[in-house]
């Protein structure tokens, strides 16, 4: 499973445009729907406001897998060590 977020063209994450638990194989799905409706309505709702300037084009789609079994593990690992002595 993959979490993708749509990035506006100032680094920040646009509000409701983060979808986690995405199968791979709706990976590009997804990424499409994200910049061609997403992205579109977010510039258009806050073109010009204070001076800020947005554009669909300029938008991307930050791809997070998810992390491996061995890495969801390490936490509770490390917290058990420490715990135990």
């Amino acid at each position: 499973m993959t979490e993708l977020r749509l990035i506006d063209p100032y680094g920040y994450t646009v509000p409701g445009a983060v979808h986690t638990d995405v199968p791979a194989a709706n990976v590009a799905e997804v990424t499409a729907r994200l910049l061609d409706t997403a992205a579109r309505n977010h510039a258009d709702d806050n073109d010009g406001i204070n001076g800020y300037r947005f554009h669909a084009a300029d938008y991307r789609v930050q791809e997070t897998p998810e992390p491996t079994v061995a890495a969801r593990g390490t936490f509770l690992d490390l917290l058990t060590l420490t715990t135990a002595a």
